[in-house]
């Protein structure tokens, strides 16, 4: 099955590669160069050359966004390398980095964090990839900048910035049919003319929905919604040392479940101030404000989530001969009202940061940070972290970089009291439970406070460019969480919280110690002047240590099938984490025909078998003879071609081969976490001016 697949793909790969034509004078590559031009922010919190960086970095530039016809961030971001969506089991869908799952990848947008997480994840497609200039990856833990949400990394959107003298704009509609059914429509400008700059946007989009399991009557895999996003930033040079700007974007989201309609709201602005005291001073004031408000219908009754959070932050630098120091301090001042929370809760949070970044010999770069973070409902965090490369020549270069990470528990985890009598069981948040019954017997084994979360990770690898048209990077990593925050039965005694005999009461706890672990390998190659091969591979490996423990003492047992003899589970049998992946890659193939403005592309995503849980009886253990989801390659193509610069024209196919996702689904009895949308045909038009 899996030779068929590649198959397909060389045969997808070759029937582009036998258009390249040899002639054509060469034109600088608008798909990705690793060359000085490409600048970084987020890794260090100050603009850094890409190939100078001492940790693994991945930029995807707008020019990839534009080719791959993507016009929601959850699209590109599926297709680079070590990065997975997955799907839980109630419905969400989030980023899954170096097998660390979505609650510890901080999402940002310019630099400040997105909130509204739906059982840890946020939802991707809500944000559109409008005046997006480029997306920043950070692998790792990068709490010693960003704090909390960051132990496993950062995706930080970078928007557009107006240049003097400029006026730009562009208008486009994208249609998509098969599988799907989508409408987006999207205009913009971007201008700056005396120093005033402004960038405007607005897209609308709409979808019918999908059912990815027909055959079951209930909800929708994805209900009929239509979205709003506007945009909005303006800017001023008051001076060439002083600059102002202020953004601030919407988003508004209908979703259609049935005769009910659930509401999503999404405000944001963020305003800041760059102060150049000198050539070696810096000063920014950043103050940011956001709101996330849902209301829908749950169980015939409207269900609140209203979440605000205001972070005022101020950043200096100073700038030595060969090297820098910046330092800041904020605060975060979180509050949350909803549904199944007992009023509203807040949190309060205050945090101060360092960074140097020197050169101590020639070639070599050294980055040293730190972040230490206080709140009223948690206790402290120190963030450390080191990152050194040393460049041994013109085409080899050594990283590496260890870092500590953190994540305070959430107010879920704090406050949560959810109720459901009819299905035998409640949910309470530690300091709820201690709250209502303070005095119960064996409240004791519930803890009161809750410990953040914390990480440890390690990162070293080699970036190496052989070849003048030939890239290659590889990073080996490694991270160990401790104090993973999981449910638990409390196993209070009903009649003592007044519920009713049976009724099982779980809580939270510190508890579980694991661990990821790999290799990946990137690589960029120019074929010719008209094709780029751009490619990545994954090798994961994860475990419970906790769960290791009990198989090296021979206390777990399994069953190769329903009806063999229970056998004990050794540790080559131990397969590691539920919704993780031995093997993931990607590939990618962009042609462009110069003389006549025509290009196209086709992209493949390689996932190899996952189990989601233990079908077994190994006492919730991962086993080599589980289930597995079965592996899947999708293929996605585009041809794009450009009339006089002022107008594209895109056709595009995703999921060419009409990829399922799961040949053995009747094994599973919710399909929809694991199946993939079928072929999708889409056609967008786009206006320049």
């Amino acid at each position: 099955m899996f030779l068929n697949r590649v198959l397909k793909l060389g045969l997808g790969l070759m029937s582009i590669a036998v258009f390249s034509q040899e002639k054509v004078e060469i034109i600088k590559d608008s798909i990705k160069e690793n060359n000085l031009d490409e600048v970084v922010v987020t890794a260090t919190r100050t603009k850094r050359q890409l190939s100078s960086l001492p940790m693994p970095v991945t930029l995807v530039s707008k020019e990839q966004i534009q080719k791959s016809g993507s016009v929601r961030l959850r699209d590109i971001i599926l297709e680079q390398t070590g990065i997975v969506m997955v799907s839980d089991f109630g419905g969400s869908e989030g980023v899954q980095m170096q097998g660390i799952a979505a609650d510890y990848t901080l999402i940002m947008i310019d630099g400040v964090p997105l909130v509204g997480r739906v059982s840890g994840n946020i939802d991707l497609s809500r944000l559109t990839v409008n005046n997006i200039k480029q997306i920043e990856i950070v692998k790792g833990p990068s709490s010693s900048l960003y704090g909390s949400e960051a132990m496993g990394g950062v995706i930080n959107i970078i928007t557009e910035q107006p240049k003097e003298g400029q006026f730009k704009g562009a208008f486009h509609v994208l249609t998509r049919g098969g599988a799907r059914n989508e409408l987006d429509i999207n205009t913009n400008i971007v201008s700056k003319k005396n120093k005033f700059g402004i960038i405007a946007g607005i897209n609308l989009n709409s979808s019918g929905g999908f059912d990815l399991s027909p055959e079951e009557p209930t909800n929708k895999t994805t209900n009929p919604h239509q979205n709003f996003t506007g945009n909005l930033k303006l800017s001023y040079d008051f001076s060439d040392k002083i600059t102002a700007e202020i953004s601030n974007r919407l988003f508004t989201q209908n979703i259609f479940v049935g005769e009910n309609k659930n509401e999503v709201t999404d405000f944001n602005i963020n305003a800041k101030v760059r102060h150049e005291i000198s050539s070696k001073w810096e000063l920014d004031y950043q103050f940011y404000a956001t709101e996330y408000k849902t209301e829908s219908i749950f169980n015939g009754e409207t269900s609140l989530f209203d979440r605000s959070l205001y972070r005022p932050e101020i950043k200096a630098k100073y700038n030595f001969e060969n090297s820098n120091i910046i330092a800041g301090v904020g605060g975060n001042y979180d509050a949350l009202e909803r549904s199944f929370f007992n009023g509203r809760k807040n949190f309060e949070a205050h945090y101060i940061f360092g960074q140097y970044d020197f050169n101590p010999i020639d070639k070599m770069n050294i980055v040293v940070g730190f972040r230490y973070d206080t709140s009223n409902k948690y206790q402290s965090a120190f963030s450390p972290k080191l990152s050194a490369n040393y460049k041994f020549n013109n085409w080899i270069t050594a990283k590496a970089s260890v870092g500590k990470g953190f994540k305070v528990p959430d107010f879920r985890q704090l406050f949560f009291n959810f109720r459901n009598t009819n299905g035998g069981y409640v949910v309470l948040g530690t300091q709820t439970i201690h709250e209502l019954y303070p005095n119960v017997a064996g409240i004791d084994r519930v803890q009161k406070e809750l410990k953040p979360e914390s990480s440890i990770g390690y990162n070293f690898g080699f970036q190496l460019k052989p070849l003048s048209n030939l890239g290659v990077n590889i990073n080996l990593f490694r991270n160990d969480f401790t104090d993973l925050i999981d449910t638990f039965d409390t196993q209070l005694n009903p009649s003592d919280l007044d519920l009713n005999n049976g009724t099982r009461t779980f809580s939270y706890r510190n508890i579980a110690e694991v661990y990821t672990q790999g290799i990946e390998v990137e690589f960029n190659y120019r074929l010719n002047n008209n094709i780029k091969l751009l490619g990545g591979y994954q090798f994961l490996d994860t475990g419970n240590k906790e769960e290791e423990a009990l198989i090296k003492k021979g206390e777990v047992f399994f069953r190769r099938t329903p009806t063999s003899p229970s056998e004990q589970l050794t540790l080559s049998n131990y397969y590691g984490l539920a919704n993780r992946s031995k093997h993931t890659g990607n590939f990618k193939v962009f042609y462009e025909n110069f003389e006549y403005d025509f290009s196209a592309n086709i992209r493949g995503i390689y996932r190899s078998e996952y189990a989601l849980f233990d079908t077994n009886n190994s006492r919730g253990i991962i086993d080599k003879y589980d289930n597995f989801v079965s592996d899947n390659l999708q293929l996605n193509m585009s041809i794009e071609k450009t009339f006089f610069e002022l107008m594209n024209v895109q056709f595009g196919i995703d999921n060419l081969l009409n990829e399922e996702g799961l040949d053995n689904k009747q094994l599973f009895s919710n399909n929809d976490t694991v199946l993939r949308l079928g072929r999708t045909y889409y056609t967008r038009i786009q206006f320049n001016f």
